[in-house]
């Protein structure tokens, strides 16, 4: 058992201070007695490991948690220094360090952001932390140790890791499969449009064709990307429209593209919506805005537009919807299919005539919460 005698007052003109426990001189022999067992009882029977320390690092004292951490007797432990208790690779290290907390004492975890290990009497490591404390009812530079094996913790740790990695392959592997399979479905539609000779039926081959190939690039880009949560759009918009203009057969010199959406990031949810209806907005503006030899520009832009909102919109400057145009009320496929992802994102459409169409779309992220 720990000695007595540590817990008594210094003097009988000065209280004593024990981990933040106060004995006033003027409570009598009985109450003074009762204090001293309770905090030999904390210290003693405490379920972390209790070493005290003196200016040079020597352990002056330790509880039965300690003994049992590092399976030392504290006969051998008494008067032994505190590196005795780490891997010898440390040993020199933490003198150093030691000193420099004794030239300013104070309370704090020791080695922050550092794993921390101690070494049993056998020889055997184990991962732990640590938290320092001075003692402040004396200037003898006394300091107490409360460490505690974090063993099974760092167990945990590591399997929860390794579960996160595993699941992270296997949503990765899940995106790289489903990107395969639209493409198959994409190669699919353009063998069976080369067996078609009727143009409207061929187009439609091929409309769907550019719809499977806008979602498969969704995939492949959640499968490179390093969070597999979200892509970054402008990237993805950039790619889109390249295969989009070369499927159409136009060249940047006579339709120009400006992107707008650099260090945006969408969550699938939100990405392949509006992937689709950039398929459609400007598949529809390269066949009928601006039509084979007609010259123009068109404009994506795709910006944060209030707290958790965003505004789509795409601009062309050819040569215009009809007055009598009503996008909601559209059977073209392509376009009623941009006011039923609009309303999938709960977004609102806004549709301008002005040197040419554009159309914009406000929206908020769809937020992702795993399922229960």
């Amino acid at each position: 058992m720990a000695d007595a005698r540590w817990f008594s007052p210094h003097s009988a003109s000065r209280p004593a201070l024990i981990s933040g426990m106060k004995v006033e001189p003027e409570h009598s022999g009985q109450t003074l007695r009762e204090s001293e067992q309770m905090l030999r009882s904390l210290f003693e029977f405490a379920p972390d490991a209790i070493a005290v320390l003196d200016r040079a690092g020597r352990i002056m004292r330790v509880n039965a948690q300690a003994e049992r951490m590092f399976g030392y007797p504290r006969e051998e432990l008494v008067g032994q220094p505190v590196e005795m208790l780490m891997p010898e690779r440390y040993r020199d290290r933490h003198t150093k360090h030691r000193a420099g907390y004794m030239a300013e004492p104070r309370t704090r975890p020791m080695g922050v952001g550092l794993e921390l290990n101690g070494r049993r009497k056998d020889g055997t490591e184990f991962a732990l932390d640590i938290m320092l404390s001075p003692m402040q009812a004396t200037d003898a530079g006394i300091v107490i140790a409360v460490v505690r094996d974090i063993t099974d913790r760092k167990r945990a740790e590591q399997q929860i890791k390794e579960s996160l990695k595993r699941e992270a392959l296997l949503r990765r592997e899940i995106h790289h499969r489903v990107k395969n399979n639209l493409q198959v479905i994409s190669s699919l539609l353009f063998l069976q449009s080369t067996h078609v000779t009727d143009p409207n039926t061929r187009e439609i081959l091929r409309e769907s064709q550019g719809r499977a190939r806008a979602i498969a690039l969704i995939h492949e880009k959640l499968y490179h990307s390093a969070d597999l949560t979200k892509i970054a759009f402008c990237d993805y918009v950039r790619q889109l429209m390249g295969d989009l203009f070369h499927a159409y057969g136009v060249s940047p010199e006579a339709v120009s593209l400006k992107i707008y959406a650099q260090g945006i990031f969408l969550g699938i949810d939100a990405a392949i919506p509006c992937g689709l209806i950039l398929n459609e907005l400007v598949s529809n503006a390269l066949k009928h805005g601006l039509p084979a030899g007609r010259k123009g520009a068109i404009c994506i832009d795709l910006q944060p537009s209030g707290p958790g909102l965003f505004m789509l919109s795409v601009r062309d400057d050819g040569v215009g919807l009809p007055e009598d145009f009503d996008l909601q009320t559209t059977r073209t496929l392509g376009l009623k299919l941009v006011s039923d992802l609009a309303r999938q994102l709960d977004g609102a459409v806004e549709l301008e005539r002005n040197n040419g169409t554009a159309v914009k779309i406000t929206f908020a992220e769809p937020v992702y919460s795993e399922p229960s």
